[in-house]
Protein backbone atom coordinates (compact mmCIF):
# COMPACT_ATOMS: atom_id res chain seq x y z
CA UNK A 1 0.00 0.00 0.00
CA UNK A 2 3.02 2.34 0.20
CA UNK A 3 2.77 2.83 -3.59
CA UNK A 4 -0.99 3.47 -3.54
CA UNK A 5 -1.98 5.48 -0.49
CA UNK A 6 0.21 8.58 -1.15
CA UNK A 7 -1.66 9.14 -4.44
CA UNK A 8 -4.71 10.28 -2.47
CA UNK A 9 -2.88 13.42 -1.36
CA UNK A 10 -0.55 13.78 -4.32
CA UNK A 11 -3.25 13.68 -7.02
CA UNK A 12 -5.76 15.83 -5.15
CA UNK A 13 -7.40 18.91 -6.62
CA UNK A 14 -5.01 21.34 -4.88
CA UNK A 15 -1.62 19.85 -5.75
CA UNK A 16 -1.56 20.23 -9.55
CA UNK A 17 -0.36 16.71 -10.35
CA UNK A 18 -2.51 15.87 -13.37
CA UNK A 19 -0.52 13.70 -15.79
CA UNK A 20 0.55 10.11 -15.18
CA UNK A 21 3.04 8.07 -17.20
CA UNK A 22 2.04 4.41 -16.96
CA UNK A 23 5.36 2.65 -17.47
CA UNK A 24 5.57 -0.86 -18.87
CA UNK A 25 8.90 -2.53 -19.68
CA UNK A 26 8.51 -5.10 -22.45
CA UNK A 27 9.49 -8.57 -21.13
CA UNK A 28 11.42 -7.06 -18.23
CA UNK A 29 12.38 -10.35 -16.56
CA UNK A 30 13.32 -11.92 -19.89
CA UNK A 31 15.51 -9.12 -21.27
CA UNK A 32 17.81 -8.19 -18.36
CA UNK A 33 21.45 -8.48 -19.58
CA UNK A 34 23.38 -10.89 -17.38
CA UNK A 35 26.65 -8.95 -17.35
CA UNK A 36 24.98 -5.66 -16.43
CA UNK A 37 23.02 -7.43 -13.70
CA UNK A 38 26.15 -9.02 -12.22
CA UNK A 39 27.88 -5.63 -12.26
CA UNK A 40 24.95 -4.14 -10.34
CA UNK A 41 25.13 -6.94 -7.74
CA UNK A 42 28.93 -6.57 -7.46
CA UNK A 43 28.50 -2.92 -6.44
CA UNK A 44 27.39 -4.08 -2.98
CA UNK A 45 28.65 -7.68 -2.76
CA UNK A 46 32.34 -8.54 -2.98
CA UNK A 47 32.13 -12.25 -2.10
CA UNK A 48 33.21 -14.07 -5.25
CA UNK A 49 31.48 -17.31 -4.20
CA UNK A 50 28.08 -15.56 -4.09
CA UNK A 51 28.70 -13.85 -7.42
CA UNK A 52 29.70 -17.20 -8.95
CA UNK A 53 26.54 -18.82 -7.56
CA UNK A 54 24.36 -16.05 -9.06
CA UNK A 55 26.12 -16.40 -12.41
CA UNK A 56 25.50 -20.16 -12.43
CA UNK A 57 21.87 -19.56 -11.51
CA UNK A 58 21.44 -17.19 -14.47
CA UNK A 59 23.26 -19.48 -16.91
CA UNK A 60 21.61 -22.73 -15.77
CA UNK A 61 19.00 -22.64 -18.56
CA UNK A 62 15.23 -22.96 -18.64
CA UNK A 63 13.20 -26.17 -19.01
CA UNK A 64 10.44 -25.70 -21.63
CA UNK A 65 8.30 -28.80 -22.30
CA UNK A 66 11.09 -31.18 -21.22
CA UNK A 67 13.62 -29.36 -23.38
CA UNK A 68 16.52 -27.47 -21.79
CA UNK A 69 16.96 -24.05 -23.40
CA UNK A 70 20.15 -22.08 -22.75
CA UNK A 71 19.56 -18.65 -21.20
CA UNK A 72 21.75 -15.82 -22.47
CA UNK A 73 19.71 -13.01 -20.90
CA UNK A 74 16.94 -12.45 -18.39
CA UNK A 75 16.09 -13.90 -14.99
CA UNK A 76 13.74 -16.91 -15.13
CA UNK A 77 10.26 -16.01 -13.90
CA UNK A 78 9.30 -18.22 -10.99
CA UNK A 79 12.89 -18.57 -9.83
CA UNK A 80 13.52 -18.06 -6.13
CA UNK A 81 15.97 -15.18 -6.70
CA UNK A 82 14.47 -13.64 -9.84
CA UNK A 83 12.34 -10.90 -8.20
CA UNK A 84 15.23 -9.82 -5.98
CA UNK A 85 17.72 -9.72 -8.87
CA UNK A 86 15.30 -7.79 -11.07
CA UNK A 87 14.72 -5.29 -8.27
CA UNK A 88 18.48 -4.84 -7.80
CA UNK A 89 18.90 -4.17 -11.50
CA UNK A 90 15.99 -1.71 -11.69
CA UNK A 91 17.45 0.21 -8.74
CA UNK A 92 19.63 1.96 -11.34
CA UNK A 93 16.42 3.38 -12.77
CA UNK A 94 15.52 4.72 -9.30
CA UNK A 95 18.93 6.37 -9.01
CA UNK A 96 18.59 7.96 -12.45
CA UNK A 97 15.17 9.35 -11.52
CA UNK A 98 16.45 10.67 -8.19
CA UNK A 99 19.40 12.37 -9.91
CA UNK A 100 17.32 14.09 -12.61
CA UNK A 101 13.87 14.63 -11.08
CA UNK A 102 13.98 13.71 -7.40
CA UNK A 103 14.02 16.14 -4.48
CA UNK A 104 17.25 15.82 -2.41
CA UNK A 105 16.89 15.32 1.32
CA UNK A 106 17.48 18.60 3.11
CA UNK A 107 18.87 16.91 6.22
CA UNK A 108 21.40 14.57 4.62
CA UNK A 109 22.43 16.57 1.51
CA UNK A 110 21.75 20.25 2.10
CA UNK A 111 23.98 21.45 -0.77
CA UNK A 112 22.11 19.36 -3.34
CA UNK A 113 18.79 20.50 -1.88
CA UNK A 114 19.73 24.19 -2.20
CA UNK A 115 20.91 23.63 -5.78
CA UNK A 116 17.61 21.95 -6.61
CA UNK A 117 15.73 24.85 -5.00
CA UNK A 118 17.65 27.40 -7.11
CA UNK A 119 16.89 25.48 -10.30
CA UNK A 120 13.23 25.36 -9.32
CA UNK A 121 13.02 29.12 -8.74
CA UNK A 122 14.85 29.96 -11.99
CA UNK A 123 12.73 27.68 -14.14
CA UNK A 124 9.21 28.17 -12.87
CA UNK A 125 7.84 26.08 -15.71
CA UNK A 126 9.93 23.08 -14.69
CA UNK A 127 7.82 19.99 -14.18
CA UNK A 128 7.66 18.29 -10.78
CA UNK A 129 7.83 14.49 -10.90
CA UNK A 130 7.07 11.80 -8.35
CA UNK A 131 7.92 8.15 -9.02
CA UNK A 132 6.24 5.03 -7.63
CA UNK A 133 7.69 1.62 -8.46
CA UNK A 134 6.88 -1.91 -7.34
CA UNK A 135 9.17 -4.43 -9.06
CA UNK A 136 8.74 -3.81 -12.82
CA UNK A 137 5.45 -1.87 -12.41
CA UNK A 138 6.02 1.88 -12.14
CA UNK A 139 4.33 5.21 -12.74
CA UNK A 140 5.49 8.82 -12.88
CA UNK A 141 3.04 11.44 -11.57
CA UNK A 142 3.78 14.85 -13.10
CA UNK A 143 2.83 18.40 -12.22
CA UNK A 144 3.19 20.17 -15.54
CA UNK A 145 1.95 20.05 -19.11
CA UNK A 146 1.38 17.06 -21.33
CA UNK A 147 4.31 18.12 -23.52
CA UNK A 148 6.59 18.01 -20.49
CA UNK A 149 5.23 14.57 -19.63
CA UNK A 150 6.02 13.44 -23.19
CA UNK A 151 9.62 14.71 -22.85
CA UNK A 152 10.04 12.85 -19.56
CA UNK A 153 8.68 9.69 -21.13
CA UNK A 154 11.22 9.94 -23.97
CA UNK A 155 14.02 10.50 -21.45
CA UNK A 156 13.00 7.36 -19.55
CA UNK A 157 12.81 5.42 -22.78
CA UNK A 158 16.30 6.53 -23.84
CA UNK A 159 17.88 5.70 -20.48
CA UNK A 160 16.30 2.24 -20.28
CA UNK A 161 17.35 1.46 -23.85
CA UNK A 162 20.89 2.87 -23.87
CA UNK A 163 22.07 2.29 -20.31
CA UNK A 164 20.08 -0.73 -19.15
CA UNK A 165 19.33 -2.64 -22.34
CA UNK A 166 15.57 -2.63 -21.71
CA UNK A 167 12.72 -1.46 -23.93
CA UNK A 168 9.54 0.38 -23.11
CA UNK A 169 6.34 -1.01 -24.58
CA UNK A 170 4.86 1.71 -26.79
CA UNK A 171 1.41 0.09 -26.66
CA UNK A 172 1.20 -0.10 -22.87
CA UNK A 173 3.26 2.95 -21.86
CA UNK A 174 0.67 5.73 -21.94
CA UNK A 175 0.32 9.30 -20.72
CA UNK A 176 -3.02 9.58 -18.93
CA UNK A 177 -4.84 12.44 -17.27
CA UNK A 178 -5.78 11.72 -13.68
CA UNK A 179 -9.46 12.42 -14.41
CA UNK A 180 -9.50 9.65 -17.03
CA UNK A 181 -8.03 7.19 -14.53
CA UNK A 182 -5.38 4.48 -14.77
CA UNK A 183 -4.68 0.99 -13.40
CA UNK A 184 -1.77 0.37 -11.04
CA UNK A 185 -1.07 -2.72 -8.90
CA UNK A 186 -4.64 -3.97 -9.18
CA UNK A 187 -6.26 -0.60 -8.37
CA UNK A 188 -8.25 1.74 -10.60
CA UNK A 189 -7.24 5.29 -9.65
CA UNK A 190 -9.11 8.39 -10.87
CA UNK A 191 -10.13 11.86 -9.75
CA UNK A 192 -13.52 13.57 -9.75
CA UNK A 193 -13.46 17.38 -10.06
CA UNK A 194 -17.26 17.67 -9.95
CA UNK A 195 -19.75 15.74 -7.82
CA UNK A 196 -21.25 13.02 -10.03
CA UNK A 197 -22.66 9.51 -9.70
CA UNK A 198 -22.93 9.91 -5.96
CA UNK A 199 -19.21 10.67 -5.62
CA UNK A 200 -17.70 13.72 -3.98
CA UNK A 201 -14.77 15.75 -5.28
CA UNK A 202 -11.42 14.03 -4.81
CA UNK A 203 -9.31 11.00 -5.68
CA UNK A 204 -10.96 7.57 -5.66
CA UNK A 205 -9.48 4.10 -5.86
CA UNK A 206 -11.27 0.82 -6.40
CA UNK A 207 -10.41 -2.72 -7.57
CA UNK A 208 -9.86 -3.02 -11.31
CA UNK A 209 -12.39 -4.75 -13.54
CA UNK A 210 -9.79 -7.43 -14.30
CA UNK A 211 -9.38 -8.15 -10.59
CA UNK A 212 -13.13 -8.44 -10.12
CA UNK A 213 -13.48 -10.80 -13.10
CA UNK A 214 -10.58 -12.90 -11.78
CA UNK A 215 -12.18 -13.50 -8.39
CA UNK A 216 -15.57 -14.10 -10.04
CA UNK A 217 -13.96 -16.78 -12.22
CA UNK A 218 -12.61 -18.45 -9.08
CA UNK A 219 -16.06 -18.44 -7.48
CA UNK A 220 -17.56 -19.83 -10.68
CA UNK A 221 -15.06 -22.71 -10.67
CA UNK A 222 -16.05 -23.47 -7.08
CA UNK A 223 -19.78 -23.63 -7.89
CA UNK A 224 -19.95 -25.54 -11.18
CA UNK A 225 -22.30 -28.48 -11.68
CA UNK A 226 -19.36 -30.89 -11.27
CA UNK A 227 -19.00 -29.84 -7.61
CA UNK A 228 -22.56 -30.60 -6.48
CA UNK A 229 -21.32 -33.60 -4.47
CA UNK A 230 -19.47 -31.27 -2.11
CA UNK A 231 -20.83 -30.57 1.34
CA UNK A 232 -22.80 -27.35 1.66
CA UNK A 233 -21.06 -26.16 4.83
CA UNK A 234 -17.61 -26.82 3.38
CA UNK A 235 -18.56 -24.87 0.28
CA UNK A 236 -19.58 -21.84 2.36
CA UNK A 237 -16.33 -21.99 4.35
CA UNK A 238 -14.23 -22.20 1.17
CA UNK A 239 -16.00 -19.25 -0.46
CA UNK A 240 -15.69 -17.24 2.77
CA UNK A 241 -11.92 -17.78 2.81
CA UNK A 242 -11.56 -16.47 -0.76
CA UNK A 243 -13.79 -13.42 -0.26
CA UNK A 244 -12.34 -12.48 3.12
CA UNK A 245 -8.79 -12.46 1.74
CA UNK A 246 -9.69 -10.59 -1.46
CA UNK A 247 -11.74 -7.95 0.37
CA UNK A 248 -9.06 -7.40 3.01
CA UNK A 249 -6.54 -6.49 0.30
CA UNK A 250 -8.77 -3.65 -0.91
CA UNK A 251 -10.07 -2.45 2.45
CA UNK A 252 -7.92 0.72 2.53
CA UNK A 253 -9.40 2.29 -0.62
CA UNK A 254 -12.96 2.88 -1.94
CA UNK A 255 -14.21 -0.62 -2.79
CA UNK A 256 -17.84 -0.50 -1.63
CA UNK A 257 -19.40 -0.42 -5.11
CA UNK A 258 -17.24 -3.32 -6.30
CA UNK A 259 -17.92 -5.27 -3.12
CA UNK A 260 -21.68 -5.01 -3.74
CA UNK A 261 -21.22 -6.40 -7.28
CA UNK A 262 -19.21 -9.31 -5.93
CA UNK A 263 -21.74 -10.10 -3.19
CA UNK A 264 -24.59 -10.15 -5.70
CA UNK A 265 -22.62 -12.46 -8.00
CA UNK A 266 -21.87 -14.92 -5.18
CA UNK A 267 -25.52 -14.88 -4.11
CA UNK A 268 -26.63 -15.95 -7.60
CA UNK A 269 -23.91 -18.61 -7.94
CA UNK A 270 -24.73 -20.17 -4.55
CA UNK A 271 -28.46 -20.19 -5.28
CA UNK A 272 -27.96 -21.92 -8.65
CA UNK A 273 -25.51 -24.37 -7.09
CA UNK A 274 -28.06 -25.40 -4.44
CA UNK A 275 -30.78 -25.73 -7.08
CA UNK A 276 -28.62 -28.19 -9.02
CA UNK A 277 -27.43 -30.02 -5.91
CA UNK A 278 -30.87 -30.72 -4.43
CA UNK A 279 -32.99 -30.34 -7.60
CA UNK A 280 -35.25 -27.73 -6.13
CA UNK A 281 -36.47 -24.28 -7.17
CA UNK A 282 -35.29 -20.86 -5.98
CA UNK A 283 -38.17 -20.50 -3.51
CA UNK A 284 -37.25 -23.79 -1.82
CA UNK A 285 -33.59 -22.70 -1.69
CA UNK A 286 -34.61 -19.54 0.11
CA UNK A 287 -36.88 -21.39 2.53
CA UNK A 288 -34.48 -24.22 3.42
CA UNK A 289 -30.98 -22.77 3.18
CA UNK A 290 -31.37 -19.06 3.89
CA UNK A 291 -32.35 -18.57 7.54
CA UNK A 292 -32.89 -15.10 8.92
CA UNK A 293 -29.73 -13.41 10.17
CA UNK A 294 -30.26 -10.75 12.79
CA UNK A 295 -28.71 -7.36 12.13
CA UNK A 296 -29.39 -3.67 11.58
CA UNK A 297 -32.60 -2.65 9.84
CA UNK A 298 -34.25 -5.96 10.76
CA UNK A 299 -31.50 -8.24 9.44
CA UNK A 300 -31.70 -10.30 6.25
CA UNK A 301 -32.04 -13.82 4.90
CA UNK A 302 -28.58 -15.26 4.30
CA UNK A 303 -26.99 -18.53 3.18
CA UNK A 304 -25.97 -20.55 6.23
CA UNK A 305 -25.45 -24.10 7.48
CA UNK A 306 -24.94 -25.78 10.84
CA UNK A 307 -21.75 -27.67 11.64
CA UNK A 308 -21.44 -30.85 13.70
CA UNK A 309 -21.54 -28.85 16.94
CA UNK A 310 -24.71 -27.03 15.94
CA UNK A 311 -23.02 -23.67 15.29
CA UNK A 312 -24.19 -21.63 12.33
CA UNK A 313 -21.71 -20.87 9.54
CA UNK A 314 -22.91 -17.82 7.61
CA UNK A 315 -21.82 -16.64 4.19
CA UNK A 316 -19.29 -13.85 4.46
CA UNK A 317 -20.12 -10.74 2.48
CA UNK A 318 -17.36 -8.54 1.09
CA UNK A 319 -19.28 -5.51 2.35
CA UNK A 320 -18.84 -6.82 5.90
CA UNK A 321 -15.11 -6.04 5.69
CA UNK A 322 -14.18 -3.15 7.93
CA UNK A 323 -12.62 -0.40 5.83
CA UNK A 324 -9.59 1.45 7.18
CA UNK A 325 -8.56 5.03 6.57
CA UNK A 326 -4.86 5.60 5.97
CA UNK A 327 -3.67 8.77 4.25
CA UNK A 328 0.04 9.60 4.66
CA UNK A 329 1.08 13.24 4.38
CA UNK A 330 4.00 14.36 2.19
CA UNK A 331 6.58 12.00 0.77
CA UNK A 332 9.58 12.80 2.95
CA UNK A 333 7.53 11.98 6.04
CA UNK A 334 6.54 8.48 4.92
CA UNK A 335 8.14 5.89 7.22
CA UNK A 336 10.64 3.48 5.71
CA UNK A 337 9.39 -0.02 6.66
CA UNK A 338 12.90 -1.54 6.62
CA UNK A 339 14.89 1.19 8.37
CA UNK A 340 12.50 2.90 10.78
CA UNK A 341 10.58 1.55 13.74
CA UNK A 342 6.95 1.96 12.74
CA UNK A 343 3.84 0.38 14.16
CA UNK A 344 2.68 -2.36 11.84
CA UNK A 345 -0.74 -3.98 11.89
CA UNK A 346 -0.53 -7.70 12.62
CA UNK A 347 -3.06 -10.08 11.13
CA UNK A 348 -3.56 -13.70 12.12
CA UNK A 349 -3.42 -15.83 8.99
CA UNK A 350 -4.94 -19.33 8.74
CA UNK A 351 -2.41 -22.07 9.43
CA UNK A 352 -4.32 -25.03 8.01
CA UNK A 353 -1.91 -27.15 5.97
CA UNK A 354 -4.60 -28.66 3.80
CA UNK A 355 -7.19 -25.89 3.45
CA UNK A 356 -9.91 -26.99 1.05
CA UNK A 357 -10.06 -24.58 -1.94
CA UNK A 358 -13.73 -25.31 -2.64
CA UNK A 359 -13.38 -26.15 -6.33
CA UNK A 360 -12.14 -29.69 -5.77
CA UNK A 361 -13.64 -32.73 -4.08
CA UNK A 362 -13.87 -32.37 -0.31
CA UNK A 363 -10.90 -34.03 1.46
CA UNK A 364 -13.00 -36.34 3.66
CA UNK A 365 -14.87 -37.59 0.58
CA UNK A 366 -11.61 -38.45 -1.18
CA UNK A 367 -10.32 -40.33 1.88
CA UNK A 368 -13.52 -42.35 2.22
CA UNK A 369 -13.51 -43.24 -1.48
CA UNK A 370 -10.00 -44.64 -1.14
CA UNK A 371 -11.12 -46.66 1.87
CA UNK A 372 -14.06 -48.15 -0.08
CA UNK A 373 -11.84 -49.08 -3.04
CA UNK A 374 -9.33 -50.66 -0.68
CA UNK A 375 -12.13 -52.66 0.97
CA UNK A 376 -13.30 -54.01 -2.43
CA UNK A 377 -9.79 -55.26 -3.25
CA UNK A 378 -10.29 -54.77 -7.00
CA UNK A 379 -13.59 -56.74 -7.23
CA UNK A 380 -17.14 -55.48 -7.69
CA UNK A 381 -19.05 -55.79 -4.42
CA UNK A 382 -22.21 -56.84 -6.32
CA UNK A 383 -21.12 -59.35 -8.99
CA UNK A 384 -17.58 -60.07 -7.80
CA UNK A 385 -16.01 -59.34 -11.20
CA UNK A 386 -12.41 -58.01 -11.14
CA UNK A 387 -12.48 -54.85 -13.27
CA UNK A 388 -12.31 -51.06 -13.02
CA UNK A 389 -14.50 -49.91 -10.12
CA UNK A 390 -16.59 -46.83 -9.39
CA UNK A 391 -17.68 -45.68 -5.93
CA UNK A 392 -21.47 -45.47 -5.67
CA UNK A 393 -23.52 -43.78 -2.93
CA UNK A 394 -26.44 -45.75 -1.52
CA UNK A 395 -28.15 -42.52 -0.45
CA UNK A 396 -26.39 -39.48 -1.86
CA UNK A 397 -29.06 -37.12 -0.52
CA UNK A 398 -31.68 -37.83 2.13
CA UNK A 399 -34.92 -36.78 0.45
CA UNK A 400 -37.03 -35.35 3.24
CA UNK A 401 -38.80 -32.09 3.81
CA UNK A 402 -35.41 -30.58 4.67
CA UNK A 403 -32.86 -32.63 2.70
CA UNK A 404 -29.44 -32.90 4.29
CA UNK A 405 -26.01 -32.98 2.70
CA UNK A 406 -24.72 -36.12 1.00
CA UNK A 407 -23.58 -38.86 3.39
CA UNK A 408 -19.96 -39.65 2.55
CA UNK A 409 -19.37 -42.33 5.20
CA UNK A 410 -17.72 -45.54 3.88
CA UNK A 411 -20.72 -47.57 5.14
CA UNK A 412 -23.03 -45.71 2.74
CA UNK A 413 -20.81 -46.23 -0.32
CA UNK A 414 -20.17 -49.27 -2.47
CA UNK A 415 -17.52 -50.16 -5.09
CA UNK A 416 -19.28 -51.28 -8.29
CA UNK A 417 -18.28 -52.20 -11.82
CA UNK A 418 -19.62 -50.13 -14.70
CA UNK A 419 -22.44 -52.56 -15.51
CA UNK A 420 -23.72 -52.75 -11.92
CA UNK A 421 -23.35 -49.00 -11.54
CA UNK A 422 -25.51 -48.33 -14.59
CA UNK A 423 -28.16 -50.81 -13.38
CA UNK A 424 -28.26 -49.08 -10.00
CA UNK A 425 -28.78 -45.65 -11.53
CA UNK A 426 -31.36 -46.99 -13.99
CA UNK A 427 -33.36 -48.48 -11.12
CA UNK A 428 -33.07 -45.23 -9.20
CA UNK A 429 -34.37 -43.25 -12.17
CA UNK A 430 -37.33 -45.63 -12.65
CA UNK A 431 -38.20 -45.28 -8.98
CA UNK A 432 -38.14 -41.47 -9.17
CA UNK A 433 -40.31 -41.45 -12.31
CA UNK A 434 -42.86 -43.67 -10.57
CA UNK A 435 -42.93 -41.31 -7.61
CA UNK A 436 -43.47 -38.32 -9.89
CA UNK A 437 -46.24 -40.15 -11.79
CA UNK A 438 -47.88 -41.12 -8.51
CA UNK A 439 -47.90 -37.52 -7.28
CA UNK A 440 -49.38 -36.33 -10.57
CA UNK A 441 -52.21 -38.89 -10.30
CA UNK A 442 -52.95 -37.83 -6.72
CA UNK A 443 -53.05 -34.18 -7.78
CA UNK A 444 -55.43 -34.91 -10.67
CA UNK A 445 -57.84 -36.86 -8.40
CA UNK A 446 -58.11 -33.86 -6.12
Amino acid sequence: MDCIQPLYKLCGTRTGYRWVIEGDIRACFDKIPHEHLLDAVARRIADTSILTLIRRFLKSGIMIERTLVQSSEGTPQGGIASPLLANIYLHRFDEWYSQHYGVPDKQTDKRAYLAWQRRRFKGKDQAAVQMFRYADDWILVIRGTKAQAQDIKEACKAFLRDDMGLELSEEKTRITHIEDGFDFLGFRIFRCNKPSNGRKVGVFMRPTDKGLKRVQAKIKAMTTSSTTNDDYINKIQAINAVIRGWATYYRAVNPTETFHKLDNYIWLRLRKWLEKKYRIGPKEVRRRYMPHQAGPKGGRDEFAAQDAEGKWVWRYRATQTKLIYHRPTIKRHWPHPYLEKVKVEHSILPTLKDMWPGNKTAPEYEANRREVLKRANGKCERCGRATKLTVHHHHRVQWRKTPKNADHRPETMEALCQSCHEKEHRAEMIYRMKQIHKKQEQASER
